[in-house]
């Protein structure tokens, strides 16, 4: 449902426990700029390998003020309760996610108030979704497709190998990002390689037990990361959401729910159903082309089917873009945009690979996943 969170509460709705035999975590200084610093806190590394999920605390001063007037407090929901992100967590779960997480504060050495944890203030959040593929689908196949659609240009696509065989895609900007990778791979990689950064000790021994008990289990893991608040404030407004939201307002089925299926449906899906379609023959769809379209010319229809296996190559339309953009100029991919659009409308009565489906149920019944669920 949700993973990631940034919190924000005004330092003086926070109090500073006396370190006494250095029981705590101190504040260090993180970087200095001109006219400011920034301060953390954070989960320290003997209890993070210890399976303890990670909390990270910053302060920014800014100008001649000696504290930071408000703190950030980013953590994993789903790792603070469960010590993975593997299994989600749901909207009865928030009573427990404050009481934990007021716990960890302590031990940090930060007394922050319940309520005030509820009312907290969000700044960033990622709605996520696991889902776990079946008809012989792997995580790797399905981002393989994922990653061939037409994307606008103000997101920049970007890939992540992994060693294993494994993959992840990345659908990037700076407000936000889309990410779709596989969760089982993800578990086993190092910090380094991993899409998931703070990986707990936890998640390598599961997945031990997964390819132990498990072995074909295929998780593709979508996480929609917001990332800055103006951007956040857009897409709940644009859903029909409250912009400024506070903690209990984001720890919602529906609203994690909505965000996700939206950019499915629109960035994902929007365009590009025709990529996804079962049948790949390219004389069938000439005649699809043509029975469809009466006034057609076949000049014009064996353009189109073209540019659907060129579409559907190697990278994709991305790709194709990028070819194309060296010998014509941006008005000329507008046009050929409006073939895709066309072959994208055919789609909508042809047979589509079934993990489209699967995708479809998974955001529409948004059930927690359990890996140990019966």
């Amino acid at each position: 449902m949700i993973d990631t969170v940034i919190l924000t509460i005004p330092r003086e709705k926070m109090e500073k426990l006396e370190n006494t035999q250095g029981r705590f975590p101190v504040w260090t200084l993180n970087s200095r700029g001109k006219g400011y610093e920034i301060w953390v806190k954070n989960t320290p590394k003997e209890d993070a390998k210890n399976g303890l999920s990670f909390i990270k605390m910053t302060g920014y001063i800014r100008g001649a003020i000696t504290n930071p007037k408000m703190i950030n407090i980013e953590f994993s929901i789903p790792k603070l309760l469960h010590c993975n992100n593997l299994d989600e967590v749901e909207e009865k779960d928030f009573p427990l996610v404050i009481d934990t997480l007021h716990r960890r504060l302590l031990e940090m050495g930060e007394l922050v108030q319940k309520k005030d944890l509820e009312n907290a203030m969000i700044s960033g959040f990622h709605p996520s979704k696991n889902i776990e593929l079946s008809d012989g689908y792997t995580a790797y196949s399905v981002i393989k497709e994922l990653s061939k659609i037409n994307l606008t240009k103000k997101l920049e696509l970007t890939k992540v190998n992994f060693k294993d065989d494994g993959k992840a895609v990345q659908m990037y900007a700076i407000s936000h990002s889309i990410v779709y990778y596989d969760k089982i791979a993800d578990l086993n990689q190092n910090k380094k390689k991993a899409v998931d950064q703070d990986q707990t000790p936890q998640q390598f021994s599961l997945f031990q037990e997964i390819k132990k008990k498990q072995p074909e289990l295929e998780i593709l893991r979508m996480e929609i990361r917001l990332s800055k608040k103006p951007k956040m404030n857009s897409v709940m407004e644009k859903l029909g959401f409250q912009k400024n939201p506070i903690f209990r307002d984001v720890f919602k089925k529906d609203v994690c729910q909505k965000i996700v299926r939206w950019y499915w449906e629109t960035i994902i899906k929007g365009e590009n159903l025709f990529l996804f379609e079962l049948s790949s023959n390219p004389k069938q769809k000439y005649k699809d082309v043509l029975r469809t379209n009466e006034k057609m010319k076949p000049k014009q229809a064996i353009y189109l089917i073209g540019l659907d296996v060129l579409c559907k190559d190697g990278s994709g339309i991305r790709e194709l873009r990028d070819i194309s953009e060296k010998r014509i100029t941006q008005r000329n991919w507008y046009y050929i945009s409006d073939g895709i659009k066309l072959l994208n409308k055919l789609a909508d009565k042809k047979p589509l690979h079934s993990w489209v489906k699967q995708i479809d149920t998974a955001l529409e019944e948004f059930k927690p996943y359990r890996i140990n669920s019966p």
